[in-house]
């Protein structure tokens, strides 16, 4: 179990497990740099929130993941309703709710 003592810190722990999980080795760093390019705006709100849902979004197509982070420098209510509405989405936090 991937334990952490705040929710955003769960958040953060589990951004990296995903990408380990999704992508190969050898794309890290370009699954770094295009998570790198949301929360650079002084209006670019929940950015972990944000960063770990366009990963589950992503399932490991870095087209998608950059298709997900473009939507979300538009508007990251976009990306977050996921957690509402994709099945996919909200398995996956199910699987790792840090309850």
């Amino acid at each position: 179990m991937i334990r952490a003592t705040t929710g955003l810190e769960f958040v953060e722990v589990m951004i990296d497990y995903w990408i380990k999980r999704y992508f190969p080795d050898e794309e890290r760093v370009e699954v770094l740099q295009i998570l790198s390019e949301y929360g650079t705006e002084e209006w670019h709100r929940e950015v972990k929130r944000v960063k770990r849902d366009a990963l589950i979004i992503s399932r490991g197509s870095l087209d998608k993941l950059k298709s997900a982070i473009t939507l979300a420098k538009t508007d990251y209510r976009d990306i977050l309703i996921g957690e509402e509405i994709d099945p996919w989405v909200i398995e996956e936090l199910k699987k790792y709710s840090n309850t």
